[in-house]
């Protein structure tokens, strides 16, 4: 009789039938019946989704051959793949930008042009700060200048805002590079293009070095660091900017130390690349990420140079010399033609000067990265970026930091240091973020620039590192036995889930989200805590797809900016009266004329523009109001008037005599005026489309 059952169970045809079966038999288990609706449905499809899976794993593992002869191709051809995907992306004119987001305003949803994904409101500082900036820069009659006349009136430092600029400094942007060879469309795609691959290339060559080349763990590294939530919902902003160029100063310097034996024309491109870099890193003026992200980095090169440095010769630290040298006067020349604009910016009241030490993290904070997996597909949270972090199994990295230090003077690799090193940096940024440190520690560290929320995609990005690197230490030599890691990873999995259901995420997890949570945190503990690597690979690479890859859309040219009638309209006027005044009703309607290259002095101020702030509020009594980044609105009215709408964002009401006194010719908005307001202030009509809430009027 047993040998029958044997039997019959060992057939694949009845082994399948269980399987397909296992749901169903959940299902009426847990709910004493079987109702097909929306809710089982994808119970159901959970666990069918992980028989999936497995069976992909299996498939990958059976041509595990041919997957390595893959990599080996893809990693020894990586730069003319990279340079060849670059080409013909920006050829097709190919961008992420959520720039879709104006056929909404405007009314002219014919003129969408997103290929793939959806544009994402909550990136205003991309689509409607960073973008309308750099495109009207580049609409600049007079060239790429610093100083742009049309652009709060002439009184916004171009280097500053990171926008495209003819200029020395401009060698240490290289994602502007585009906007100065091939022009807007082309610049526009290519600082995105480049960005996508630079973030991929990095993360490559970082993961490498401290895999020591590990060809599956490298490229899975790669596909887990570029498409983290972290960096897939701040793309446009200077963390990933940040983080390229930073990681890009690591990976240069770790080659020159790595290669002292090579040319000195090999050499040369490198310290090129650090010339680019460094700077590069310095200019993308963002403390709260920078300073964290300079520990790391520091990290990294210390080691290296301490483990080279007798090999050093002469000609090395004159390379060496000469590459310090050309950047501290790149930085010299940005301070000496900003210094006058730092000034003004230290001392608004946003964000002004700031002095953090630490210690306002909360577990609700922390565990964030368990809404990660859905942000890409929900409504429900307002502000995604905020939550958005690395995913990685926080208490099983615990686990392996814990018998890696008991085992530390066993491990007879070279790069013990440097781990040993990242393990301590990542301890200090968790008391930073939890516990906080006195003012002396901050000061000193220069910690007192960054928040607790900032330091965090740091210390994700640590925690990330360190992940990969103590699995290749314990690759096939657990420090648990099976039934060990087993318990464990089911103990975190449903310790994941009563965290998740008491935290401020509660109304957001469902009973499906919160199963495929904790079989999300089994998986990625278990198969980290064995030291199973190709397992984790995989899984964490799907983990990085689902949850990174739709997040920026997948758009084709800027067809809403200037191919729609009323850009054209707006052109038309500035090429009948090239120094016309604009102002805009709302920040959309003054950064719309900024990107179409009108002079406009309202929209977005990245500091204050007291030329004309001075001339309507001449006593300073609304200082407190307008003395910040902000997003203007501009409303007419019989008084003179500044309300502070947020943070970042103010309204002024200005009276005709206003406007007269600041010489304003056009009044761009999306709300119709009354007659009575018209004649009051003097107004005709100029390009009027009602069905669309557009409308241009002239101040006489």
């Amino acid at each position: 009789m047993k040998e029958k059952i044997k039997t019959i169970t060992n057939n694949k045809i009845v082994k399948a039938i269980i399987l397909l079966a296992i749901p169903i038999i959940i299902e009426i288990l847990t709910f004493s019946k079987i109702e097909i609706n929306k809710a089982s449905i994808i119970r159901m499809g959970a666990i069918y989704a992980i028989y999936a899976l497995a069976i992909i794993y299996t498939i990958l593992n059976k041509y595990n051959t041919q997957i390595k002869k893959i990599s080996e191709k893809l990693l020894k051809y990586r730069y003319p793949i990279a340079l060849i995907i670059l080409t013909l992306l920006v050829i097709c004119k190919i961008n992420f930008s959520s720039l879709d987001m104006w056929c909404s305003f405007l009314g002219e949803p014919e003129y969408r042009s997103t290929i793939f994904g959806k544009e994402k409101s909550i990136r205003s500082d991309e689509w409607l700060v960073t973008s309308m900036i750099n495109l009207g820069q580049t609409k600049n009659e007079e060239g790429l200048k610093i100083y742009n006349e049309n652009i709060a009136s002439g009184n916004c430092n171009m280097i500053m805002t990171a926008a495209p600029v003819w200029d020395i400094t401009s060698i240490a942007k290289p994602f502007n590079w585009g906007y100065l060879l091939f022009g807007t469309e082309y610049g526009f795609s290519f600082w995105w293009c480049l960005k996508i691959i630079a973030l991929i290339m990095v993360s490559l060559e970082l993961v490498l070095k401290i895999t020591k080349k590990d060809k599956i763990l490298s490229i899975a590294g790669a596909i887990i660091l570029a498409l983290a939530p972290t960096m897939m919902w701040w793309l446009s902003t200077a963390v990933v900017e940040g983080y390229i160029l930073g990681l890009a100063v690591v990976v240069l310097f770790g080659y020159y130390m790595e290669n002292l034996d090579w040319k000195i024309w090999k050499k040369l491109l490198i310290a090129l690349g650090m010339i680019i870099t460094i700077p590069g890193f310095a200019f993308t003026l963002y403390p709260a990420f920078q300073v964290p992200f300079a520990f790391l980095m520091a990290i990294f090169m210390i080691n290296d140079f301490i483990k080279h440095r007798k090999e050093l010769k002469k000609s090395d630290y004159l390379i060496m010399g000469g590459t310090i040298t050309i950047i501290l006067a790149l930085i010299a020349r940005f301070i000496l033609v900003s210094w006058e604009d730092i000034k003004v910016m230290m001392g608004t009241v946003y964000p002004g000067s700031r002095f953090e030490t630490g210690g306002d993290y909360t577990i609700n904070n922390f565990i964030s990265y368990f809404v990660c997996l859905f942000l890409p597909y929900t409504d429900k949270i307002i502000n995604p970026c905020e939550p958005a972090a690395n995913i990685y199994p926080f208490i099983g990295l615990a686990i392996l930091i814990i018998a890696y230090i008991k085992n530390y003077k066993k491990d007879e690799d070279n790069n013990k240091g440097l781990l040993l090193a990242l393990i301590i940096l990542y301890a200090f940024f968790l008391i930073w973020e939890f516990i906080g440190v006195g003012k002396i520690i901050a000061k000193i560290t220069f910690m007192y620039f960054s928040t607790t929320k900032r330091t965090n995609l740091v210390t994700g990005l640590i925690g990330t590192i360190l992940a990969i690197m103590l699995l290749k230490k314990f690759e096939n030599k657990s420090p648990l036995t099976k039934k060990q890691a087993i318990i464990t990873s089911l103990i975190i999995s449903i310790l994941s889930i009563t965290l998740a259901k008491s935290s401020q995420y509660s109304d957001f997890f469902t009973a499906i989200k919160l199963e495929i949570l904790a079989i999300m945190m089994y998986a990625i503990t278990y198969f980290l805590i064995t030291g199973n690597k190709k397992a984790w690979c995989y899984t964490m690479c799907i983990i990085a797809i689902i949850a990174g890859i739709t997040v920026n859309p997948i758009v084709s040219g800027t067809k809403v900016i200037y191919k729609t009638e009323i850009s054209k309209e707006i052109r038309k006027i500035k090429e009948e009266e090239k120094d016309a005044i604009w102002i805009g009703r709302h920040n959309l309607n003054g950064q719309y004329l900024i990107a179409n290259g009108v002079n406009c002095i309202s929209g977005v101020n990245t500091y204050p523009n007291f030329d004309w702030l001075k001339i309507v509020d001449p006593e300073g009594k609304y200082n407190e109001v307008y003395n910040r980044f902000a997003h203007i609105n501009i409303i007419l009215s019989n008084k003179t008037e500044f309300r502070l709408l947020g943070q970042d964002i103010y309204e002024a009401e200005l009276t005709y005599q206003n406007l007269k006194d600041l010489k304003v010719k056009y009044y761009f908005t999306n709300t119709e005026l009354t007659e009575e307001m018209k004649k009051e202030f003097h107004i005709t009509d100029k390009y009027i489309v009602k069905e669309k809430n557009q409308f241009i009027y002239e101040i006489n």
